[in-house]
């Protein structure tokens, strides 16, 4: 394993593809040839929130695995433009690259979209393991259930001193973690993964106590525009996403937590980063980017005022 070029503030280990996002121009017409824009750029969970927290200038890991095609190349290149360490990247001689590709309205509001993610699950049980010794002393690792349940299970056995946050990636996945619910220090997810990852089809509002009791620390429950729930040992609290305009909603939930994970990182109180989040969240909605460019620490410090509280 080739050792991280620097000394990083936080180590992020998942999911990081190229996203192809096809826009339409004008409202999309299903089954016709709809004229639009293609992008091509850094995604995947564990991508967007390496990106997010490195434009928030901490120093960032990144561990995932990707092939040998265009795509890689194209994925590094943008990781190390955005000052991302990326000497932790694995390299499969027998996979081609993860990808996602997405149809979106001319809103921004998606359509349909293929994720083709079959290479997180080589990722291998050694290579989580290596990454954490490499850390000697407490630190932030930011997870996401792109990863086997075996990396999961290996992440939470050999966690020791370190905080380990885990970001579900999707419904299907979150349950991923659901062996490793006492492990996780900080749990990101939304309503429909929380309640896979409760076993729980009651009411929506008991989720976290739910969780709670399952063992994981400290989470937040994002519920798009009623906002979200949090709760950090006993206490709760909820807090309402404030009204934006929105052009895409791709990439939101990482930016969120991305921002508490910034503002944790600053020591700020929990309920405090919770408004953090919140205002990652909204600069996210109001771009077209997943990652929004005019992110950044002062761009978000003054968006935290117009936060509502709880």
């Amino acid at each position: 394993m080739t050792p991280v070029s620097f000394t990083p503030d936080i180590l992020v280990i998942g999911g990081a593809h190229i996203d192809r996002i096809a826009r339409s121009t004008a409202r999309l017409e299903p089954e016709q040839s709809n004229p639009g824009t293609l992008t091509r750029n850094v995604g995947g969970v564990a991508g967007n929130i390496a990106r997010c927290l490195a434009k928030l200038s901490w120093n960032v890991a990144l561990s995932t695995i990707s092939g040998q095609d265009d795509d890689a190349e194209l994925l590094k290149q943008q990781l190390l433009a955005a000052n991302i360490d990326i000497s932790l990247i694995l390299t499969s001689v027998k996979q081609r690259s993860a990808t996602y590709t997405a149809i979106e309205d001319s809103n921004g509001a998606l359509v349909a979209a293929i994720a083709d993610m079959g290479i997180y699950d080589t990722y291998p049980v050694e290579e989580v393991i290596g990454c954490l010794n490499i850390f000697p002393t407490p630190s932030k690792i930011v997870a996401d259930t792109n990863l086997s349940p075996s990396v999961l299970q290996a992440l939470a056995e050999n966690k020791g001193s370190h905080k380990l946050a885990v970001s579900a990636v999707s419904g299907p996945k979150a349950n991923r973690a659901k062996d490793i619910l006492p492990d996780i220090d900080l749990l990101f997810c939304n309503e429909a993964e929380a309640a896979i990852l409760a076993d729980e089809f009651a009411e929506l509002d008991a989720l976290p106590e739910i969780l709670s009791e399952a063992g994981v620390k400290s989470g937040i429950i994002t519920k798009g525009n009623a906002g979200l729930s949090a709760w950090r040992g006993d206490e709760s609290w909820t807090l309402p996403a404030p009204p934006v305009k929105i052009k895409s909603s791709n990439g939101a939930g990482d930016t969120l937590t991305a921002c508490v994970l910034h503002a944790l990182l600053l020591k700020v109180p929990f309920e405090k980063a919770l408004t953090y989040g919140m205002a990652g969240a909204s600069l996210s909605l109001m771009s077209e980017q997943a990652v929004p460019d005019m992110l950044n620490r002062p761009v978000l410090d003054s968006c935290i005022a117009d936060i509502p509280q709880s």
